[in-house]
């Protein structure tokens, strides 16, 4: 393939993300911003906007808050952060891997990320190494640079799902679990299937990886 892709990722659950965390019910994060601190100290400042709601977000009235309120316009807040480098959040493992974060987005359940993208292999190795970092990870979007190349048809093969594992993913879409944000959780799509939230999940990772493997060969 000819051309970089970009790729539009979702990850709920965000296990080191330091941002997510002051989304509430109406504000979200609509952007984020990361610098290294000068002087060779091993650490990152990061700057994020809440944007939402009427009330103040919850953040400015937090005690345990580790960021800083710094600017304020328009129903939209700037909050500042300093944090120790290398903790594996979603935006650093994207970047090892040689990509740039281009635009981040957050809610209480799960963030959104969009980057560039130079081929499948290395696409594959970002969602694979995301997986360890949240609950589950879905492609949502991944669009070609159509200067060098026309848009071509997916074909999924569903046959390669067992049986399991399409069933785990219907009662998941219907539970609205893939929603933004979430209508249940893994907890609740696991007791409906009457299994457990491990054996849940596991069925769920193994049945995306086979439909993302399916959509990435057909690019």
């Amino acid at each position: 393939m000819s051309g970089r892709m970009l790729a539009e990722v979702k990850v709920f659950g965000p296990r080191s993300c330091q941002v997510q965390p002051h989304a509430d019910e109406e504000w979200s994060v609509s952007s984020v911003s990361r610098s290294a601190t000068s002087g060779g100290t091993d650490r990152v400042v990061e700057e994020f906007t809440l944007k939402g709601g009427d009330e103040p977000p919850a953040a400015l009235q937090s005690m345990s808050s580790n960021a800083d309120h710094v600017f304020a316009y328009d129903q939209q807040h700037i909050f500042q952060l300093s944090r120790a480098a290398g903790q594996g959040c979603v935006c650093e493992r994207i970047e090892a891997a040689g990509c740039v974060v281009q635009e981040f987005s957050a809610d209480t359940e799960s963030i959104v990320v969009t980057f560039l993208v130079d081929d499948v292999p290395t696409l594959r190795e970002i969602v694979d190494d995301l997986q360890s970092e949240g609950e589950t990870v879905k492609l949502r979007r991944l669009l070609e640079d159509t200067s060098t190349e026309t848009d071509r048809p997916v074909v999924l093969n569903h046959a390669k799902l067992t049986g399991r594992q399409r069933e785990v993913l219907a009662r998941a879409h219907e539970m609205g679990y893939f929603e933004h944000p979430r209508d249940a959780t893994a907890g609740d799509v696991a007791d409906a299937l009457d299994i457990s939230t491990s054996t849940f999940t596991e069925h769920l990772a193994a049945a995306q990886r086979k439909l993302l493997d399916d959509l990435l060969a057909s690019r």
